[in-house]
């Protein structure tokens, strides 16, 4: 029985652990990249701490209300997530909006600043995915998984010991 809920404990939080990842990696695979929300210019829809799933997408196709995340400018890494209030094809510029904000950016996107669309988002997973790429966070999940590997290795053990007291010769005992 000791050995059943020790590896029933290290089998939970493997699984942990993977469904933590799987919206964290999996997403990548389909040409997703995954950001974190930062600031509440974009609340209620994408809370602070919310990961967003965005999708390269042609900006001549993006329309009004459409939520897209872009370079601040073509010289930094910086992104910024906001929804297209205005696609001016002409010039190749979006005008963007936080939700939370009463006025529209001062400055217009420019088609080659654009990452993409907004696809899908999980709240507050996005403060998740910082945690895990942190040392501390990697830490952390190389520790649970060393701690499921001594509960599977400590099960095991205990599972060949009453496996050898159990099939002692029934000769020996007479």
């Amino acid at each position: 029985m000791k050995a059943k809920a020790l590896n029933a404990v290290a089998t939970v939080l493997v699984l942990a652990l993977v469904a933590a990842a799987l919206p964290l990696t999996v997403p990548k695979l389909f040409g997703y990249q995954i950001f974190e929300i930062l600031t509440t210019s974009m609340t209620p829809v994408l809370p602070v701490g919310s990961a967003i799933y965005v999708k390269a997408c042609d900006p001549a196709q993006l329309e009004p209300g459409d939520i897209i995340t872009y370079k601040l400018s073509s010289r930094t890494g910086l992104v910024e997530t906001h929804r297209v209030v205005e696609n001016d094809t002409a010039s190749q510029e979006l005008v963007t909006k936080g939700d939370a904000n009463a006025q529209a950016d001062v400055y217009p996107v420019g088609y080659d600043r654009v990452i993409g669309r907004v696809e899908y988002s999980i709240p507050y997973w996005g403060r998740m995915a910082t945690a895990l790429r942190q040392p501390s966070g990697i830490a952390i999940c190389a520790a649970i998984f060393a701690l499921a590997l001594v509960l599977w290795t400590v099960a095991d053990r205990g599972k060949s010991k009453r496996g050898n007291t159990a099939r002692q010769d029934p000769a020996k005992k007479a």
